[in-house]
């Protein structure tokens, strides 16, 4: 619920995935009831689905029950991912023709996981992830896949996708806010998105 440029990042980001998809599910856990409140006022045609093991869980938890019942592949997005206008419909376009595609961001976020990539036939593929050996590139929490590729995992969502490397990638312009740190970053960055507002 955090806002940047006078609004929150939940709805920019609701936003901009309705131009790819008309049906969009919220993963709600902590502070639910805020954001629920939230998406009745602003986001009616969201589908709310509850984590209610999100102490005990990780994201890639909450991408599962988002996407059960879901036929084919799904758009896979942290919340608090700023995105930038039109960002969404590049990268949603660079899937065609993928069974997965990794979104990738240039390096920036305090909790970065790096990935390490190469250009190859296929165009640029994720060949591994690394918290502790930077690169340019880091994981951007953003994933176009068929949900039973996370099945069976528990651990970081990055964690899972090691385990089908190397994936193709395309690179998405955003902002990940985890801290005080990246969320000054996400108001510089929105102002170059969004200069009206």
């Amino acid at each position: 619920m955090v806002e940047v440029g006078g609004r929150t990042i939940l709805s920019r980001l609701i936003e901009e995935v309705e131009r790819q998809t008309d049906r969009i599910h919220v993963v709600v856990g902590y502070r639910e009831e805020l954001i629920i409140q939230h998406c009745a006022l602003h986001h009616r045609n969201v589908v709310l689905v509850r984590n209610p093991d999100f102490r005990t869980t990780q994201t890639i938890h909450s991408y599962r029950l988002g996407a059960r019942g879901l036929p084919g592949p799904a758009l896979f997005i942290d919340g608090d991912c700023l995105i930038a206008p039109g960002a969404l419909g590049s990268f949603v376009e660079a899937a065609r023709g993928h069974r997965s595609l990794v979104g990738l961001t240039p390096a920036s976020s305090d909790h970065a996981v790096f990935a390490a990539v190469r250009e190859g036939d296929r165009g640029t593929e994720v060949v591994g992830f690394d918290r502790a050996t930077p690169e340019a590139q880091e994981w951007a929490s953003v994933l176009i896949t068929p949900a039973d590729v996370l099945e069976g995992h528990e651990n970081f969502v990055y964690e899972a996708l090691a385990e089908h490397l190397p994936l193709p990638a395309a690179t998405i312009e955003l902002a990940e806010v985890d801290t005080t740190a990246d969320l000054e970053r996400a108001h510089v960055r929105a102002a170059q998105w969004w200069p009206a507002g």
